[in-house]
């Protein structure tokens, strides 16, 4: 079974006992799993056209202002591997995937009823407001029901292959979320895989998820030469559905001793890879660019996951730090 170890501390593995139990904990977790500047709208409405077979009832909503000059509206989904994956997840997912595209002004109609009757989410969602290009409520719903695309997040109480496997039929897969809880005597702890989590983010940093357009991945040499250099590839990397819309480019960090990026490539396609829940991404025109650095004399900038940047701030930057910082 199994295990994280705190301080010397084991707690063991403690699933939920029902997707209620589960629905409280991702609601009581919701900052770790969507991210910050994520809202989570817990209530169960349904979304769809009454006759049509593209309608039900998600088990929340989710406004993510990561990009405020472009938040994006989710159906949330959330579910304990122990259902059928086929006839319960992959038939509810496709059918809000169909609701999203066909009954996007009944979906602005009901949620702004919904939030303008609950003062506290008003607020929150108006104090988000205040980066965004949008004047007020109606404009942002109209923008997330009608112009741009409602997506799907689904969140689950395991990794599961046969998941991965399954959610590759579509054609956009959905974003995953993974939430485990683990115990202790009475004490619980859960272990986390947020959305967006292939953004690995540094205490301090000016780091913005609005533009970026290259994800920097961290490599030995042996893994270097056999996926960059032999395959034209770069795999088993986690992307969230908003990062294979927007990167345009893979730079590589080579670890130690070499400890800097100067290999760069066009990105061709990517794909989802194996039934591991991650993408391979097939490489094009490769390039060489002025070697970056690590800094010598700051600690933690060195990428550990995926995280991304510009290819302009790769142009620019004189040090690793710099491709975070948004003041170059």
């Amino acid at each position: 079974m199994p295990f994280l170890l705190s301080a010397g501390k084991k707690f063991t593995l403690f699933g939920f006992e029902s997707e209620t139990e589960f629905e409280r904990a991702v609601v009581e977790n919701s900052k770790y799993l969507f991210g910050p500047e994520a809202i989570y709208i817990d209530i169960k409405k349904r979304v769809g056209l009454k006759d049509s077979y593209h309608k039900g009832i998600p088990d929340a909503f989710l406004i993510d202002f990561s990009n405020p000059k472009s938040p994006t509206l989710y159906f949330v989904e959330n579910e304990l591997l122990a259902h059928d994956i086929y006839s319960h997840i992959v038939e509810q997912v496709g059918r809000f995937m169909g609701a999203g595209a066909s009954s996007g002004p009944r979906t602005r109609d009901m949620l702004l009823k919904h939030i303008k009757g609950d003062s506290r989410l008003r607020k929150a969602i108006e104090a988000k407001l205040q980066k965004t290009p949008f004047a007020n409520l109606e404009e942002l719903m109209i923008s997330l029901t009608e112009k741009g695309e409602i997506r799907v997040v689904v969140a689950v109480d395991d990794e599961d292959a046969e998941l991965n496997q399954a959610l590759t039929i579509f054609r956009t897969p959905p974003d995953r979320v993974v939430l485990r809880r683990f115990l202790l005597g009475t004490s619980v702890i859960y272990e986390c895989e947020p959305m967006g989590g292939e953004v690995e983010q540094i205490e301090g940093s000016k780091v913005s998820n609005e533009d970026f357009d290259t994800v920097v991945c961290a490599a030995f040499d042996d893994g270097f030469q056999r996926a960059y250099v032999k395959s034209n590839a770069w795999w088993a990397i986690r992307l969230s559905q908003k990062a294979r819309e927007k990167i345009r480019y893979l730079a590589i960090y080579q670890k130690s001793p070499i400890k800097e990026i100067q290999h760069v490539a066009e990105i061709k396609r990517i794909e989802p890879y194996k039934d591991s829940g991650k993408f391979i991404v097939y490489l094009g025109k490769k390039m060489k660019i002025r070697p970056i650095p690590l800094d010598k004399a700051r600690k933690g900038t060195a990428p550990q996951s995926p995280r991304f940047t510009t290819f302009e701030k790769l142009k620019r930057a004189k040090t690793i730090s710099q491709l975070w910082n948004m003041e170059i």
